[in-house]
């Protein structure tokens, strides 16, 4: 059972995030992305990784290896863009390779908990941004209502493999998506924008 869960929650992380890149890359927009939100979240997957390679949870690394890699596609397009100084996205680039170095050597409740403090905050920069901005084009509501998904699932899969550190940030990320992706569903109604379209 667990295997199979897991396998679900794989499925939904590997594929909820690529809306987002396919509309970043596609439209070339950063409109309503927050750049510092998308870092947070980068550095809150690698310490993740190194959860699950604590841990010998596949599901937990395979997943935020995926994640890894989408989410550095989508700031290549922010950096493009000129919101992320490049000394900034060289210390990035370093401490994502570091943290899985440094991290693995660490009790793995010190590394959840520190995991669920990175990535559990990482959802409030661009909560912020999208209250903030008039201009939301470059969300991918296709996305933001599978990592809905995906987050109730993870917060499943927590309490299923009794591991409280996988379920906690998602009590806080399920109900902010689904605030940032009702303002996004609304700014598409109100300026003509395709609703369905990712």
């Amino acid at each position: 059972m667990k295997e199979i869960f897991g396998a679900w929650c794989v499925a939904l992380s590997f594929a909820f995030i690529w809306p987002q890149v396919w509309r970043a890359v596609r439209h070339d927009t950063s409109h309503g992305l927050s750049p510092f939100a998308l870092m947070h979240g980068l550095v809150g997957s690698a310490l993740w990784f190194s959860y699950g390679v604590i841990q010998h949870d596949v599901a937990v690394w395979f997943s935020n290896t995926t994640f890894i890699i989408a989410q550095s596609i989508i700031i290549s397009v922010v950096y493009r863009h000129g919101h992320i100084p490049r000394t900034v996205l060289i210390r990035l680039a370093s401490v994502v390779i570091i943290i899985p170095l440094g991290f693995t050597q660490l009790p793995p409740a010190a590394v959840g908990l520190i995991a669920i403090a990175v990535s559990g905050s990482s959802i409030f920069p661009q909560m912020i941004h999208v209250m903030r901005t008039d201009n939301l084009h470059g969300i991918s509501l296709t996305s933001y209502g599978m990592t809905i998904i995906s987050c109730s699932s993870w917060l499943a899969y927590g309490f299923a493999v009794h591991d409280p550190m996988i379920s906690a940030q998602n009590f806080v990320t399920v109900p902010i998506f689904v605030y940032m992706m009702m303002k996004a569903w609304r700014w598409r109604l109100a300026n003509s924008e395709p609703v369905p379209a990712s």
